[in-house]
């Protein structure tokens, strides 16, 4: 995924166009056949338009009578009529429709790419900057795919103009020469149509692989850049995700944080616009050039026509028809040259899209199914297990084993950053261990079906997203879903009174971001709800991360007095720092610098006076009035 690579082979070109077309066709079915269907309509219609007209010239100027000339014009618009219908219903009928899904269609390959890719890539900074020269390359206009899908209709209508157009000139300029002597003669000629052709379509193709390719070269070099897609990156996430969602509001205005946001804002978009002006200050040589080389070709076409006609070799209408005519296929050269020119660019550019499709996962995923035991009989086993992240050399977890089976109620306690998180990370497979393995009924979980394993667990994270859907289709994770059961697991997650305020029930939807009537959720509503989508998946292993961090200490009483009819009989790994709400649990794993220090009951940590022990003394002073009373009942 480096820029240094200037150019791709030939081979690498054919090869990346084939997929180009191919995903043109998946987003957008039919839709580089209707507009090309579209266009060439278009071009039939001028031409019948300009043959007409010049049919009506020379008629007015022959002196034809009054009913053939209104005839003519008659004929002419109804032709262009019948064209323009059978172009809007065979061309462009879906044309709006497939342009403006285009975008939002050809990303999506994108979005599920990166929902499904190994998560220790979804962490990494360069699959951030990745996505982003893959994303541009799906969107921008003037490189990338979108411009590749235009190239391949102008590459089309352009050899279709240079054919008709060829056809149309043809009668007028290799008509019999009257002179046959000095330059008049040779304008006359043969020779002459060679000459003016020629010149004509060397500087055309001089504009398009030249100018236009040098042109081009810029855009490459602005959207090649890395820093170019880094503060892309950055506009879009001040643009999307700070200032204009709503839910940020509140702290921005609490912490005056506007002029923090503006400048930072600002410093992003400055950056773009310097990138950008280099840019197009480096284009405005080229596109002068390019303006003035233009203009050439119908100086010559028409002092050419116009010493033609003065010698009687043309009508006027002859004139008129033959420069435009020739300005058509000229359209058609610089189409087809364009496309030439311009397609190794636009595919070098297509190519992150597949360099980001194609990046591997390196997880291994094993066929072995999962057993459906109807007793739920698993036993899970950590054997020295070793972890440390991507480009670092510490490790988080160092050499920990450790059992547990289905029904355990186990909790895992310790400080900030010892290791916790990480180990339920490994267990669920978001990440592999770095040495050591983890078995499942003696089996090494990377041999499992990877999709089967991971329908073993329900996790609830600290850090867990809810999405601007309905409140049922969240806890479902799905568009169909089981309302009564949908319910009763908000219900048994402690969202009874929520629920009966809202209007329209589970279907209500949460935020206000897509439905005015949508509801906002506190962070230990929003806790709560995930919690119900555990208990909705309905896995033999559950897993709660800090699950009543945000809950006031009633809601915590009530979720943990109903904890073991809410989790039943499956295993629940339960990752805390409040070591009063760990009493609950069938053993207590406590874990110091990525290493099991101790495991045990409460009590029986407590009457060894280490690491728990420290734990509980540091924190008995902030719960003791309270701990007795909230776990009385349990």
């Amino acid at each position: 995924m480096s820029d240094k690579k200037e150019h791709l082979t030939f081979k690498e070109n054919k090869l990346v166009f084939k997929r180009s077309v191919k995903m043109i066709n998946q987003v957008a079915p039919h839709y580089l056949f209707r507009i090309i269907i579209g266009n060439g309509l278009s071009y039939i219609e001028t031409f019948v338009g300009i043959y007409l007209s010049a049919l009506i010239i020379d008629g007015i100027i022959g002196g034809k009578d009054l009913k053939s000339l209104v005839l003519s014009a008659v004929v002419c618009v109804g032709i262009e009529f019948v064209l323009n219908i059978f172009k809007h219903y065979a061309g462009f009928r879906h044309f709006n429709e497939y342009k403006g899904n285009f975008s939002f269609k050809v990303t999506k390959p994108i979005a599920q790419k990166v929902m499904t890719m190994d998560f220790t890539r979804v962490e990494n900074a360069d699959t951030h900057i990745a996505f982003e020269k893959a994303r541009s390359a799906c969107t921008d206009d003037n490189v990338g795919l979108p411009r590749v899908k235009d190239l391949i209709v102008n590459a089309f209508i352009g050899f279709a103009l240079i054919i008709v157009g060829t056809i149309m000139i043809s009668p007028v300029l290799f008509s019999k020469p009257t002179q046959t002597e000095g330059f008049v003669g040779f304008v006359q000629s043969y020779w002459g149509v060679v000459a003016v052709v020629a010149f004509i379509i060397l500087i055309s193709i001089f504009d398009n692989q030249v100018i236009r390719k040098k042109q081009m070269s810029f855009y490459g070099k602005l959207w090649g850049t890395g820093k170019v897609n880094q503060q892309k990156r950055l506009y879009d996430f001040y643009d999307n995700h700070v200032l204009f969602h709503y839910q940020n509001g509140k702290d921005i205005r609490i912490f005056n944080q506007q002029k923090l946001l503006s400048q930072e804002f600002d410093k992003c978009g400055n950056t773009l616009a310097e990138e950008y002006n280099r840019c197009f200050k480096g284009l405005i040589p080229y596109d002068i050039i390019s303006y003035c080389v233009n203009s050439l070709p119908q100086i010559a076409l028409y002092s050419f026509m116009i010493i033609r006609a003065a010698t009687g070799m043309c009508s006027p209408g002859e004139v008129i028809s033959t420069v435009l005519y020739f300005s058509e296929l000229l359209t058609g050269i610089k189409y087809v040259s364009s496309s030439i020119s311009e397609m190794p660019v636009s595919l070098k550019f297509c190519k992150y899209i597949f360099d980001f499709l194609d990046i591997p996962d390196e997880k291994y995923k094993g066929t072995i199914p999962t057993e459906k035991r109807d007793d739920n009989e698993y036993e899970f086993e950590f054997k020295h297990v070793y972890f440390k992240y991507p480009d670092s050399e510490n490790y988080v977890l160092k050499d920990v084993n450790l059992k547990w089976r289905i029904g355990e109620k186990m909790a895992l306690v310790g400080k900030n950053g010892c290791g916790k998180s990480t180990l339920v990370k490994l267990l669920c497979r978001l990440y592999d261990p770095t040495e050591g393995e983890i078995t499942l009924n003696g089996i090494d979980i990377r041999k499992y079906k990877y999709e089967e394993y991971m329908a073993l667990f329900s996790v609830v994270f600290q850090d867990s997203k809810l999405f601007s859907f309905s409140l049922a289709e969240n806890v479902a994770a799905d568009t169909e879903y089981d309302a009564e059961r949908v319910e009763s697991c908000v219900r048994r997650a402690g969202l009874s009174e929520r629920l009966d305020t809202m209007e329209n029930g589970i279907e209500t939807c949460l935020y206000k971001d897509f439905d005015d009537k949508g509801v906002e959720i506190s962070g230990g509503e929003m806790q709560k709800l995930c919690l119900a989508r555990a208990i909705y998946k309905g896995s033999p292993f559950i897993v709660l991360d800090e699950p009543t961090a945000a809950l006031d200490p009633i809601s915590e009483h009530d979720i943990y007095t109903k904890f073991n009819g809410i989790v039943g009989t499956r295993t629940a790994i339960y990752i805390s720092h409040r070591l009063s709400s760990c009493r609950f649990c069938d053993e207590i794993t406590v874990m110091e610098n990525g290493r099991i220090a101790e495991r045990g009951s409460h009590d029986e940590l407590l009457s060894k006076g280490g690491v728990y022990t420290e734990l509980w003394t540091a924190q008995a002073e902030y719960y003791k009035d309270t701990a007795g009373e909230l776990y009385a009942l349990n």
